[in-house]
């Protein structure tokens, strides 16, 4: 946002930054430094998993069919949404329609939370059908074949993390729709919106690329 929208909405900055922009700035920066880390991360992941696919497709096949495409693919749709209502908070923040900002967060935590119940729904679901690989009193159905395994290992380090950061995302963003409800938000940490956009953002597209990755390839 310019500096020029940001002193429309009357934000301040802090001592230390010369301009609202330089701080924007400043926040900015150090928020996609440790995204880009986390992306990483993600990326070695996936890296492996598609290869084990390329590699290996009819052991994967197999695993993947244990997979619930339709929650896959319900819930992509749901993310996508949520960035959408997102992008909607981080607008009505610039112009500084506070309440429509607030209800917009709201509706970006519920989406979030949906995501969640969904997957774990299919977390039960692959529990019953004996494809968790680390409960010893339900073997695992493909244990005799070495690339299923490891393919379904590395699909719930990926989505537990995944899941992990969603979890936390929707615990900061209410704390955040709580503190920005009260009078006076906007005018001090309208960059806060921005800054954790940003994030919301990022949780989305690890799930983007996760679901053509792990569900859809070779099925």
């Amino acid at each position: 946002m310019s500096e020029g929208l940001a002193e429309g909405v009357g934000i301040s900055r802090a001592g230390h930054f010369e301009t609202v922009g330089q701080q924007r700035a400043a926040a900015t920066l150090g928020i996609w430094a440790w995204l880009i880390t986390e992306l990483l991360l993600f990326s070695a992941l996936f890296l492996v998993a598609l290869i084990t696919r390329i590699q290996h497709p009819e052991a994967t096949v197999a695993a993947a069919k244990h997979l619930k495409f339709w929650i896959g693919a319900v819930n992509t749709v749901v993310l996508i949404c949520s960035s959408l209502t997102m992008s909607m908070a981080i607008e009505f923040s610039r112009i500084g329609w506070q309440r429509a900002m607030v209800r917009a967060m709201l509706a970006t935590a519920a989406l979030g939370s949906l995501f969640l119940v969904l997957k774990g729904y299919e977390y039960y679901a692959d529990w019953d059908e004996h494809m968790m690989p680390f409960l010893s009193n339900r073997p695992f159905a493909l244990a005799e074949t070495p690339p299923a395994r490891l393919f379904v290992n590395l699909y719930y380090v990926a989505t537990i993390l995944h899941a992990l950061h969603l979890f936390t995302g929707i615990a900061l963003l209410l704390g955040v729709t709580w503190m920005a409800a009260k009078a006076g938000f906007l005018s001090r940490h309208q960059n806060w919106i921005e800054v954790y956009g940003l994030y919301w953002h990022f949780i989305d597209l690890v799930w983007i690329l996760a679901f053509p990755i792990l569900y859809v390839v070779n099925r």
